[in-house]
C-alpha cells in the first residue's frame, strides 16, 4: 500500500443567478483543494435539472405563497401548550421516543416542562380566552398527577 490515493474533492454549486451585492452572474466554484472537481458531466446535468430556481421576484413570491399554502400550519397558543405537554409526557416515560421507539424517563426535564407551562399560565392570566384557560388548567392537572405517580 505504498501507492498514494488521489485526493478526493467535492464541488459546491451556488444555484443563485445573481450575487447579493453587484447583480452579476455567479460561477460554479470548487472546495476541497483541487482546481477541477471530480464530477462528470452527467452528474452536473442532473444537479442543474434537480432544482430549477425561480428567476424573477414574482416567481419567487408565487413559489413562497404556494409553499405556505401547502403547509397550512398556523402557530397558536394551544398548539404550543400541546407541544410542551407532549414533551413532558415523553420525559415521564408515558409515550415512546419517536426516534428510538423506547420509553425513556427524565423526571427533571418533565418537571421543568410542567413548571414552564405553569409559568406561562401565570404570565398570561387575563389574556387568554376561556378555551385556552381551560386547556392550560386541564393539562397542568393531568401532568401533575402523572408526575406524582411516576415519582413514587
Amino acid at each position: 500500500m505504498s501507492e498514494k490515493e488521489p485526493e478526493k474533492s467535492f464541488r459546491v454549486v451556488d444555484k443563485r443567478k445573481v450575487s447579493e451585492t453587484e447583480g452579476e452572474e455567479r460561477e460554479n466554484w470548487n472546495v476541497g483543494g483541487s482546481e477541477k472537481a471530480n464530477v462528470n458531466s452527467a452528474d452536473e446535468a442532473s444537479m442543474e435539472n434537480e432544482s430549477k430556481q425561480p428567476e424573477t421576484v414574482s416567481e419567487k413570491k408565487a413559489a413562497d405563497e404556494a409553499g405556505a399554502e401547502a403547509l397550512n400550519f398556523e402557530a397558536d397558543f394551544a398548539t404550543f401548550i400541546y407541544s410542551l405537554n407532549t414533551q413532558a409526557l415523553l420525559f415521564m416515560g408515558k409515550i415512546p421516543n419517536p426516534i428510538s421507539k423506547k420509553y425513556e424517563k427524565d423526571l427533571g426535564t418533565a418537571k421543568y416542562l410542567i413548571d414552564t407551562i405553569d409559568m406561562l399560565s401565570k404570565k398570561t392570566k387575563g389574556n387568554l380566552d376561556e378555551n385556552e384557560a381551560k386547556l392550560i388548567e386541564n393539562i397542568l392537572y393531568d401532568l401533575r398527577m402523572a408526575y406524582i405517580s411516576e415519582k413514587k
